[in-house]
């Protein structure tokens, strides 16, 4: 329940009279149910109204215009509902669900339990019910509740940050008047915020498609049953920086955390194309998960290769464990993931260390052993394989450092040249046969 706020401290808040705070709840822009009192929602009212002001509105003419349908503001169905506010226990009935069911839903998504529920969220219960008559568990729908709660709750989050950032910040510190920036980003409302939920379910169905790929590995013929209900094969693959701690407090906070953007923008991009995907971040490091272990070590040298050529960025520790993980919530935990933290805890700043689990079901990689380790948690000591970093190889027309796979290849008697572009390779040949007319 958003809290209440006396109209004093309202007034004294937003820098305007009493009297005005007054003039705009009689309009319906402040309290447009007639509660009685304002809150924290009426402090996003005010925005709105301070955003039209800025655009040539006065309050009466945005009121009139928000009642009839000409202005539709920016959350509007939240801040000026057309339907009715139903209680919980009003919407239950609606619904013909079990209030305490409605009340764990809403923490599940991490929605207010109590006051008010708009009826267009009727629709939203009986979608929930449906997919429990349809066999979902009850246990199944929070967890999924959960996952999108907190996944849409970060995206929200994230949308109105950005733009208050890179946007308001930005145009407010180059000495633009507030009005001038209000009325910009008025304009980027109407145009963005339409857009989003298309965006939502368009990436949404993307990523679908990827998990349910994922899925049918795992009704093949061939698939053993897992174990545990819930169960996965993986590989898990930890990035931990080094000396992060001491980034932090010597650099401070905020060059900290641009550097695990800098590690997270390069590393990214290489797990996709090593059908891996980024899991969540760590304090000092990322999580990744993979379907093969070949898949997980191959990305593994090429970030290690990215990242040695970013002096923005510190050297890394990589640990890598492959077995079976609970896949819960967004999330893998279970001993396979405990082990790989602690293998990557045992490695050396620019180290790729592995168990022996992963060695094994290596088929494109060269390993050597470095001796059998107690790790932390651990029941029996743990034998441990160490990546063999192939020789650098560099593009003999530009000198640039190439990464495998190269570009384009070209075999020279016993010497394997690799190229970082089909242009450099034509370059280099180019210029040999014209070494070869002049001999």
């Amino acid at each position: 329940m958003s809290t209440p706020i006396p109209p004093e401290e309202f007034a004294a808040l937003v820098g305007v009279s009493a009297e005005q705070v007054e003039q705009w709840r009689q309009e319906g822009l402040l309290d447009p149910g007639g509660s009685g009192s304002l809150d924290e929602l009426d402090l996003v009212r005010w925005l709105t109204i301070h955003g039209h002001e800025a655009r040539g509105y006065r309050s009466d003419q945005l009121a009139a215009a928000i009642k009839a349908g000409e202005v539709n503001p920016f959350m509007g169905e939240f801040l000026f509902p057309s339907g009715r506010t139903l209680s919980l226990e009003a919407a239950a009935e609606r619904a013909g669900v079990d209030a305490t069911m409605v009340r764990e839903l809403r923490t599940a998504l991490g929605l207010p339990r109590e006051g008010g529920i708009a009826e267009t969220w009727l629709a939203q219960l009986e979608a929930f019910k449906t997919m429990q008559a349809a066999g979902l568990p009850w246990e199944a729908v929070l967890e999924g509740a959960r996952v999108y709660g907190d996944a849409l709750r970060r995206l929200a989050e994230t949308e109105v940050r950005l733009v208050h950032v890179h946007i308001h910040e930005r145009l407010s510190a180059s000495g633009i008047p507030e009005d001038e920036v209000l009325r910009q980003l008025g304009v980027i409302e109407e145009a963005v915020v339409p857009l989003l939920d298309g965006i939502v379910q368009a990436v949404h169905h993307e990523h679908l498609l990827q998990a349910s790929i994922e899925d049918a590995y795992l009704h093949l013929p061939s698939s053993e049953i897992p174990t545990e209900r819930g169960s996965v094969e993986t590989t898990i693959v930890f990035l931990d920086l080094e000396s992060f701690t001491e980034l932090t407090h010597t650099k401070g906070d905020e060059l900290a955390m641009e550097t695990l953007t800098r590690l997270e923008g390069a590393v990214r991009p290489l797990a996709l194309e090593h059908e891996g995907k980024l899991v969540k971040q760590i304090g000092d490091g990322l999580m990744l998960a993979f379907r093969r272990p070949d898949d997980a070590v191959a990305f593994a040298r090429r970030a290690l290769d990215a990242v040695a050529h970013d002096p923005d960025i510190p050297p890394l520790h990589v640990g890598i464990h492959t077995g079976p993980a609970i896949y819960r919530a967004g999330d893998y935990i279970g001993s396979t993931v405990n082990v790989a933290s602690r293998v990557t805890g045992t490695s050396s700043a620019g180290e790729i260390l592995l168990t022996d689990a992963v060695a094994a079901a290596l088929t494109e990689e060269t390993t050597e052993p470095v001796g059998v380790r107690m790790l932390r948690g651990a029941a029996q000591p743990v034998r441990l394989f160490r990546v063999i970093r192939r020789e650098e190889r560099r593009d003999p027309v530009c000198n640039t450092v190439v990464l495998d796979p190269p570009a384009a290849q070209l075999r020279q008697g016993d010497e394997e040249l690799w190229f970082c572009s089909q242009e450099c390779l034509r370059r280099f040949l180019d210029g040999h046969e014209e070494s070869a007319a002049v001999a």
